[in-house]
């Protein structure tokens, strides 16, 4: 009866959304939020910290901004007056930065300060862009990010990047050189409860991995170290609540040291239509085998696999076993659990199979 009434509790705390009407109203806040917003086949996150800081992680693919981002952030009451604290890019590939400039160009003032991976990419009409209206805000500019650099997000929450430009904290190693192994890694903690979001990162090809999971990649093995120096770092034995899949439950990550090492109770890959027809996002080796704990080197839980949308075009190598569930949100307190909630911006909308809404998932012993 006490576990019955301690739950209810919970769920009825994390049921209270953090912004209510402007988002700088002064209502005391604590709860952390995570949007994942649904830009079809792209990245495009929202924190919500405890005290109301607000950091945009990507913004997908062009249109997508204004199409997408912008109406989500004034749904929830953020208005292009109140601005947004900080913006992160987490690499220069266009379906994840293809739509800041847009958020900007809308009048979102980036009050703070602006960061990319370090990339010396060129020559795309994405990072022009990118980069001149970052230069229209009063960040003014964008700032390389560097290891174990810390956001602090309020009352204790904090982003740490965990990752950058192919290397991981703790070490001056460079485990990847193309651009998707530079993606920006960061590590989103609040009391007991841990988010790793890190772009398009890759996952190599582990000794076994291949004939377990299926896996093939041309990408470097940035996730292995990653995880390891976390675990030792960060985390402890006990991994993380919640994983922000790489590179859309692409085959190039998403290794089994990755999932064996981080645990995560909840997956979320951010994928959909706008993919062109070889990339069959997400993938079976990584959904079914890894994710799902089909391969026999997977000793982690299997985890809930939660989509914004579904692989489009499908192809034989494409997973239709997550669910489908739209904008994706996360609130915790930083104390026991977290829930997850979806939304109806995505067909087919498979929010109540996947059996999450009002649901408290405990944090890890």
């Amino acid at each position: 009866m006490m576990r019955t009434i301690l739950l209810l509790m919970i769920t009825l705390t994390l049921g209270c959304s953090t912004v209510k009407g402007d988002i700088n109203d002064g209502v005391p806040v604590s709860l952390l939020e995570i949007h994942v917003i649904h830009v079809e086949q792209g990245d495009a996150t929202l924190i919500l910290g405890p005290n109301h800081i607000t950091l945009l992680i990507d913004g997908g693919n062009a249109g997508k901004g204004v199409g997408s981002v912008v109406p989500y952030l004034k749904k929830l009451g953020i208005r292009p007056v109140d601005g947004i604290d900080y913006m992160v890019a987490t690499h220069l590939d266009a379906d994840h930065i293809g739509g800041l400039d847009e958020v900007i160009k809308a009048g979102y003032n980036i009050k703070k300060k602006i960061w990319f991976n370090g990339s010396n990419k060129t020559g795309t009409v994405a990072i022009d862009q990118f980069f001149n209206t970052a230069t229209t805000t009063t960040a003014a500019t964008t700032t390389a990010m560097l290891l174990g650099e810390v956001i602090d997000l309020g009352n204790s929450a904090k982003a740490t990047v965990v990752a950058v430009g192919g290397k991981v904290i703790g070490s001056n190693t460079v485990y990847g050189t193309d651009e998707n192994d530079k993606s920006i890694a960061l590590l989103i903690q609040y009391g007991g409860f841990d988010y790793i979001t890190a772009g398009d990162l890759g996952g190599g090809e582990p000794a076994g991995d291949a004939v377990c999971t299926g896996r093939s990649t041309t990408q470097a093995d940035v996730e292995t170290p990653l995880a390891n120096a976390m675990r030792v770092g960060l985390l402890g034995i006990n991994g993380v609540e919640v994983m922000h899949v790489n590179h859309h439950g692409s085959e190039s990550s998403t290794n089994y040291n990755y999932m064996n090492l981080l645990t995560p109770k909840v997956a979320i890959i951010q994928t959909g239509s706008g993919q062109d027809d070889n990339y069959q996002h997400p993938r079976k080796d990584v959904v079914e085998n890894v994710l799902g704990k089909k391969g026999n080197c997977i000793s982690a839980p299997a985890a809930l696999v939660l989509q914004t949308g579904e692989g489009n075009p499908i192809g034989e190598k494409t997973s239709t076993d997550g669910f489908v569930v739209g904008d994706i949100i996360i609130r915790t307190s930083g104390a026991g659990s977290f829930e997850v909630n979806g939304s109806d911006s995505a067909e087919p909308n498979e929010n109540a199979a996947a059996g999450i809404s009002g649901q408290p998932f405990p944090y890890d012993p």
